[in-house]
């Protein structure tokens, strides 16, 4: 199943972890904003067989997202991880204005 979370879930589970991982669809290099412990995988036809060879497991916690405004890309995404059968793949939607400060996103 795929869920979209909205800015305020996407700050928690940042800031929480709780055994997710956290999917920049945006290449290293051309992210507005760096989080730490991310993994960057370019949305592309590549895109299911990179994220299921690194992450086998279906009941991995996953978040994908793009801080590029208007991206639909996580939300595809989130619907080939939910086709392969990740069970738990959560979706969000930034912008740049996405900043992250001592305790969190502004």
């Amino acid at each position: 199943m795929k869920y979209e979370i909205p800015r305020e879930a996407f700050k928690q589970r940042l800031g929480d972890r709780l055994n997710f991982v956290f999917v920049d669809l945006l290449p290293a290099d051309k992210t507005p904003v760096k989080f730490e412990n991310v993994v960057h995988i370019n949305y592309s036809s590549e895109f299911k067989n990179e994220f299921a060879s690194q992450f086998p497991n279906k009941n991995q916690n996953v978040v994908v997202y793009s801080l590029n405004k208007g991206d639909e890309n996580p939300a595809k995404a989130a619907d080939d991880l939910a086709g392969l059968g990740y069970n738990f793949v959560y979706f969000y939607n930034g912008s740049p204005d996405d900043v992250v400060l001592d305790k969190g996103l502004n």
